[in-house]
């Protein structure tokens, strides 16, 4: 994936990415719409199961089109946020564009 905001990524890493299943892309969608998402929010908005979220946000990590930020809570111990990528992800359906028209 593109390693700054001018990095295309490849028309391999681009289709790799959006060739997921329905879930994925639902996930990604969930997490597009808000700044900071937990797998808690993925689970309730997409009806996926705990380990069924946590595949797919991990999967959209290893990606790049989404990022993680842990944070400790002082009861109940550590919480991930996910947040989109959005230089990631334009820069994904700029390559699509370039390569459908």
């Amino acid at each position: 994936m593109p390693e700054g905001p001018t990095d295309a990524p490849s028309l391999e890493d681009a289709c790799t990415v959006v060739s997921g299943t329905p879930a994925r892309v639902r996930t990604l969608r969930v997490v597009m719409d808000s700044d900071d998402v937990t797998a808690i929010d993925v689970m309730a908005a997409t009806g996926l199961s705990r380990n069924a979220a946590g595949h797919h946000l991990n999967a959209l990590l290893k990606a790049g089109v989404i990022r993680q930020r842990r944070v400790t809570q002082e009861r109940g111990g550590p919480v991930i946020y996910w947040s989109a990528n959005v230089d990631a992800i334009h820069a994904i359906r700029d390559t699509l564009s370039s390569h459908l028209t």
